[in-house]
Order: C-alpha cells, then sequence, then structure tokens
C-alpha cells in the first residue's frame, strides 16, 4: 500500500509540472489565421466548429471556425493546430494544451489514429475526457474522418477498465460531452482519525452534471463506503458555493464546518477537503470562508484566513 501512495504522489506531482518549451504542433508547419473567434450562441448554426472546454471544466463548447486547407491530411493539421490555439473568448480554454501535441497522425480502413507524445497522460479524469470529446468531435467534421483513436507515448489510450479505449466518432460524445464513468479521488479520516487514506470513486459524467469540485465535496459530506475510513467532515456540513479561478479554489461551507468530528484531528478535517480537491489539475490552493465570511481560527487554534496547499506528511500508507 505504501507503494501505491509514492506512486500516487509521483503520478500527482509529475500532472503538476509547468513544461519548460512551448512545443509546436508537427513541428513543420505553421497555420497563417488560426484562431477561434467567437463563441457559438445557436445550436442551429451550420459548421465547421472548433470545440473547446468552458473555464469550469463542465462542458465542451462549439465555436465557428473556417478552414483554409483542402484535402482531408493537411485539415486535420489545421484542426489540429485550432485545437492547440488558446480561443479569443475568456470563458472557455483550448482541448490541447501547451506541451501536448501530435507527433504523426496515420490513416488506415479502421480510420485515424493520433499518436499524442506522453505529455497527453498529465490529462486525467474530467478534463481527459472533455479534452478527447473536443478533438474527436472536431475532427470528424472532416470529409473521409468517421472514427479516431488515440495513442500516447506508442501505446494505445486505456479506459477505466484498463481496455484499449479504441476508435470513437462524433456520435459517443452526446451534447458536447462524454458518457463514460471517470474516478475521483477523496480523502476520508483513517480509523485513529490521525491520518488521511485515498478513496477512489467512480463519477458518471455527461457534461451537464454539477462542478466537478461540488461532486468531490459531496462524497466527503456523505462519508465513506469502504471499509476502515471515517467520515472526515462535520454533520450537518453544507456546501453553499464552490468556484475555480486561476488555479485556486474558493469554498464557503455553512458553519457546520467549524464543528469538532468526534476522534477526527482538526488538521484531518481540513486537509480532507484541501487534498481532495488539489486532485484535479485545475487546482493548486484552497482558500475557505464560512457562510460568506473569512474566519482567522479553524476549531482549535488552526490559521484558517489563507490560502492551503496540499499536505502529503497526513496521508496514510494503511488503507
Amino acid at each position: 500500500m505504501q507503494e501505491l501512495i509514492r506512486k500516487l504522489h509521483e503520478n500527482r506531482i509529475e500532472k503538476k509540472l509547468t513544461l519548460t518549451f512551448l512545443l509546436l504542433l508537427f513541428g513543420v508547419f505553421v497555420i497563417g489565421g488560426c484562431s477561434v473567434k467567437q463563441k457559438d450562441s445557436s445550436k442551429d448554426e451550420k459548421g465547421p466548429f472548433v470545440y473547446c472546454i468552458d473555464q469550469a471544466e463542465t462542458q465542451i463548447v462549439k465555436v465557428k471556425y473556417t478552414p483554409t486547407e483542402k484535402t482531408k491530411e493537411k485539415l486535420v493539421k489545421e484542426y489540429l493546430q485550432a485545437l492547440s490555439t488558446e480561443p479569443d473568448d475568456i470563458t472557455l480554454k483550448r482541448a490541447i494544451p501547451d506541451g501536448t501535441y501530435v507527433e504523426k497522425a496515420v490513416f488506415s480502413e479502421s480510420g485515424l489514429s493520433l499518436y499524442f507524445n506522453s505529455a497527453y497522460s498529465n490529462l486525467t479524469g474530467v478534463t481527459e475526457v472533455l479534452a478527447r470529446a473536443c478533438i474527436i468531435k472536431t475532427l470528424c467534421q472532416i470529409d473521409g474522418v468517421d472514427d479516431v483513436a488515440f495513442y500516447v507515448g506508442g501505446q494505445p489510450l486505456n479506459g477505466l477498465n484498463g481496455n484499449p479505449e479504441g476508435f470513437k466518432n462524433s456520435d459517443d460524445f452526446i451534447d458536447g460531452s462524454s458518457a463514460e464513468d471517470v474516478y475521483i479521488t477523496v480523502y476520508y479520516a483513517n480509523e485513529k482519525g490521525d491520518r488521511l487514506v485515498p478513496s477512489n470513486l467512480k463519477v458518471s459524467y455527461d457534461g451537464n452534471m454539477q462542478p466537478i469540485e461540488k461532486t468531490i465535496i459531496g462524497a466527503l459530506i456523505s462519508g465513506p463506503v469502504e471499509a476502515n475510513m471515517k467520515k472526515s467532515v462535520p454533520d450537518g456540513t453544507q456546501l453553499l458555493k464552490v468556484s475555480t479561478k486561476d488555479g485556486i479554489c474558493y469554498v464557503d461551507f455553512n458553519e457546520k464546518f467549524l464543528n469538532k468530528v468526534s476522534g477526527v484531528k482538526p488538521e484531518v478535517v481540513l486537509y480532507s477537503v484541501v487534498n481532495s480537491l488539489d486532485e484535479l489539475s485545475t487546482i493548486n490552493k484552497v482558500q475557505f470562508t464560512i457562510d460568506g465570511s473569512t474566519k482567522k481560527t479553524f476549531q482549535e487554534d488552526i490559521p484558517f484566513d489563507g490560502l492551503f496547499e496540499r499536505n502529503l506528511d497526513l496521508i496514510s500508507g494503511d488503507k
């Protein structure tokens, strides 16, 4: 179990690293005028489109786009470049982030295979599902591109069951999202109440669900379903509001969150929330408020009016 926790930490740290160099898609071509211009406001508007992710990472949004290339091979390159370009609309983000790029695109009788560099593996959970939906729905608008398969580091992209995802098409993503399940990691208290233990929970994501931050906190409030774990959040706690901006997650609880949990240390209560939210690639720090106002201390004497970062020292190696 210690080795599993160590790997969890290493994967998390690797996911958080900022890549030093901006790698150009395919490295040998530059598409002029590849810019996502405006957010689509009409369901009846005709394409083609480039699909982007909203900043809250809850859905994908189609944006009108006019390509300049004609052949399917060149159109694939152009659309991938557009998917790697930051939208002008600040409420949206591109599907392919910095450092992630396609090393080669191969056509076969089965469909189009995209070979991504290993940086694609930094996309996880809901973020990866939305990014893949954007890419596939964008490319499947091209005549001759009906199905798309993903490879990462030369290996087929695997799903939650460990099996290759294989070829997908636009119909596999309904209303701009995917119907597949994703895992979230939530930290509860151990039996002694002095450490945190991770629990991997499967969540169905359909693009219309509540923000993933709310889902995570809801799991904490409900408590664990596995043995050898204790609920870490005080009874009666209600989430009033949650939002994420610039890597900071703002969490507003009711006053019940300040109550003590019998047999659980205060720092375990606090960091069960912080560590769980920090599992998301979009979150680096957490700030708490109670009924909309900041509080100087939490329970006994823990400073509570600043920003909280992930605490690895509290994570137990024994589940």
